[in-house]
């Protein structure tokens, strides 16, 4: 879809335009949400604003009145049924360029429709290669943040190596993927990293944790070490684009036995479902 909507107008991509002076495009000053929407119905969207709302308080921003509503006018004008809104806040214009921001700013909304590889069943069973690598971002990663320079370039190295993600180590912990949250199993018992300004607080990954519950699996979300990620019998990593992505190899290293594991595939069945009946 060519139109997208920019601070109060329904415009085409071409034609959209924003200041030079803009915080976003100076200091990478904002936040955004990736957002599914299936069959014309937008997914846990009250999640997302919250989470939303949440990065705008951190960095001192105030809530974006009405965003919902701009949000459902923006589907209906959307002949697609399946894409994913991409929406960015920044602090907005200011006349000179300067660290230090006026308290009182008209941000800068943009929403636009997005579209991302979806991986069938087959795929899924097939497994994927990830990589690890030191996590050197920032320490406020529980912030959506649009400056997004450290995960462009841990997600680069992955590609460029032929693997899906970069899995992120800080202090001999797993803190994430590049752009994906991480499961593991070991021993029936389902792990994830704890939340802290270490990662972001996934609205696909506390939905995961959901639907673990519901169904009666162990989920332990408490620190892992390099060693535990190694040594586990599954990986997952899970994302707003593709819900539970299996690891079966890491670097050099056999995840398991090297197969995609039943406690994957039970999971990707049961989020696939949820979504197909949401």
């Amino acid at each position: 879809m060519d139109e997208i909507y920019l601070n109060g107008k329904f415009v085409s991509r071409s034609s959209a335009q924003i200041s030079i002076m803009d915080r976003g495009f100076l200091f990478g000053d904002g936040v955004y949400e990736l957002i599914p929407v299936y069959n014309k119905k937008i997914f846990l969207l009250h999640k997302h604003l919250n989470r939303l709302k949440n990065s705008l308080s951190l960095i001192g921003m105030s809530d974006i009145s009405g965003i919902e509503d701009i949000i459902k006018k923006f589907i209906s004008r959307n002949s697609n049924d399946h894409f994913f809104i991409y929406l960015h806040v920044t602090r907005g214009e200011q006349s000179q360029r300067n660290h230090i921001y006026k308290e009182a700013m008209e941000p800068t909304i943009l929403i636009m429709c997005e579209e991302y590889p979806s991986y069938n069943k087959d795929q899924i069973q097939k497994g994927f290669h990830a990589c690890m690598h030191e996590d050197f971002r920032w320490l406020k990663s529980n912030i959506k943040s649009i400056s997004l320079l450290g995960n462009v370039m841990l997600k680069n190295h992955a590609s460029k190596h032929g693997y899906y993600e970069t899995l992120l180590i800080r202090n001999n912990k797993l803190t994430e993927g590049s752009a994906s949250n991480v499961f593991m199993v070991k021993d029936n018992i389902i792990h994830t990293p704890k939340l802290s300004n270490e990662l972001l607080p996934g609205v696909t990954r506390d939905l995961l944790i959901d639907l673990l519950k519901d169904n009666n699996m162990i989920i332990n979300e408490s620190d892992i070490s390099q060693d535990d990620l190694l040594s586990s019998d599954e990986v997952w990593c899970s994302s707003s684009t593709n819900a539970v992505v299996p690891i079966t190899m890491v670097d050099e290293n056999q995840i398991g036995s090297g197969k995609v594991g039943s406690t994957s595939l039970l999971i990707y069945d049961i989020t696939r479902d949820f979504i197909k009946n949401y």
